[in-house]
């Protein structure tokens, strides 16, 4: 799928390029090449933007942010189960408390179908479209590749196996994988992950749809993605992809990892109304009355500097009127001004630009008045 929407050109060397459409592969790449030798499990994380030539529509641009967090070197469901924690803690940091997760493993269809002989290249085809729940096509494709009825039967019934009650979906795939160990596995793995993360996480709406498959091929287990009510893409995503690094010259490591589409997090804050605040501004505005004090002005600066407080000096020779009007626009919380009588006593008159209160202070004072409100906000 992914293949069908890059941006490919040929450069004036003639070589063909194409811009980056997802994360996981280059990272993948970067620890198959670079990070060969690095101690596992790895934990790597990136925010990076993307390109894909979508249709524009909600939620879906041309070029996109995502933010990823990758763990290389584990097979364990502890790393699983990890990528989800951090998933979910993501939704709740950003205050969108009311989401659905639906899960899924590759593993179970996948497994069945390897047990019966079906070309990879076929199993990707029906994953496919069944991940767009075009059903009816993805049978199709197994009854040319003359798949007996019976298993095909078998596979059409998994598709149906979807809703909020796992624990009775896994008993019935169960029933219909019947002997298929991969399967069988892939689906006890399901039921962990999902009786441990509600131990955890009880508030989301967990949703298994066995016929769920995230669109590209390089999965082999665990996969989810996270939606909230008010939007029907996906915000985070991710899984399982055990050969991939493999596939680019490197050892075999196991992988799991997850993206956080970050165009939609904030679309979907917006719609649920949930934008925080903007962070205060920690930046204050320093006016110097005479030039012939403006090594004392200086040395101010460069104190508030090496204190950790960014400082805007004044360089446009407006009037002190107009440049604190520009502060307080800019909500600057503090306003500083000297001039040679301070310069002669090393004193700071600091006006805190939110009460209009101003007092004349040592330097010293001043720092640590700005210091102790900057940490207390």
């Amino acid at each position: 799928e992914t293949r069908k929407t890059m941006y490919v050109f040929k450069d004036l060397a003639g070589r063909t390029l194409a811009l980056r459409p997802e994360g996981t592969v280059p990272i993948v790449r970067l620890v198959a090449s670079k990070l060969r030798t690095a101690p596992k499990p790895l934990r790597l994380g990136y925010i990076w933007d993307f390109y894909r030539y979508d249709e524009p529509q909600k939620g879906r641009y041309r070029r996109f942010y995502q933010g990823g967090f990758e763990l290389l070197g584990s097979s364990k469901l502890q790393a699983d189960m990890e990528i989800l924690s951090i998933s979910i803690e993501l939704m709740r940091k950003l205050n969108l408390s009311k989401f659905q997760v639906k899960l899924s493993d590759v593993g179970v269809l996948r497994g069945l179908l390897s047990s019966w002989g079906v070309d990879e290249n076929v199993q990707n085809r029906v994953l496919s479209l069944a991940d767009k729940k075009n059903y009816v096509e993805a049978i199709r494709v197994l009854e040319e590749s003359n798949l007996d009825e019976a298993s095909i039967s078998k596979v059409a019934e998994i598709f149906k196996l979807k809703g909020l009650n796992y624990k009775s979906i896994i008993v019935e795939a169960k029933r219909i994988v019947g002997g298929c160990e991969h399967s069988e596995k892939s689906l006890d793995n399901l039921e962990t992950i999902l009786d441990s993360i509600r131990e955890v996480y009880p508030e989301p709406e967990y949703f298994l749809d066995l016929g769920f498959a995230r669109g590209l091929e390089y999965y082999t287990g665990f996969i989810f993605e996270i939606f909230v009510e008010s939007l029907d893409i996906a915000l985070i995503g991710g899984g399982r992809y055990d050969k991939l690094v493999e596939l680019y010259g490197g050892e075999p490591t196991p992988a799991v990892g997850c993206a956080a589409g970050v165009d939609r997090l904030v679309l979907a804050m917006k719609i649920n109304n949930v934008i925080p605040p903007p962070p205060p501004n920690r930046r204050v505005y320093l006016y110097v009355l005479d030039d012939a004090i403006l090594s004392y002005g200086f040395k101010v600066s460069a104190e508030l500097r090496s204190n950790g407080i960014p400082v805007e000096i004044e360089v446009m020779d407006r009037s002190l009127s107009k440049g604190l009007s520009t502060a307080g626009k800019k909500n600057y919380p503090y306003a500083l001004i000297v001039g040679s009588k301070e310069a002669k006593a090393g004193l700071v008159t600091l006006k805190d630009m939110s009460t209009g209160l101003q007092e004349t202070l040592p330097l010293k004072e001043v720092l640590s008045k700005i210091r102790s409100s900057f940490n207390a906000n």
